[in-house]
């Protein structure tokens, strides 16, 4: 028997972006993540070089699933099932 033959039950990963807090708005601070598909998110980190010049360095996550601060607990829970 093949293991591609079983309905053995796929582990999915996902992700749901959380909203910035209150004390986070009140504090000026800077959203660092985005959604930029269905299944990547980047996170944007400031950084400083030696010479002190300023940049910004992203870095790229893939997910089987990512959500943004506005999707529901039941657009998620669809998302799993299918």
């Amino acid at each position: 028997m093949i293991l591609e033959d079983c309905d053995v039950p796929k582990i999915k990963v996902l992700i749901r972006k959380r909203p910035l807090s209150k004390r986070e708005i009140q504090k000026n601070e800077t959203d660092i993540i985005d959604i930029r598909d269905p299944q990547s998110v980047v996170v944007r980190e400031n950084k400083t070089k030696v010479d002190l010049t300023k940049y910004i360095e992203e870095h790229n996550f893939v997910f089987d699933g990512a959500f943004d601060q506005y999707a529901n607990n039941q657009k998620v829970k669809l998302y799993i099932y299918f």
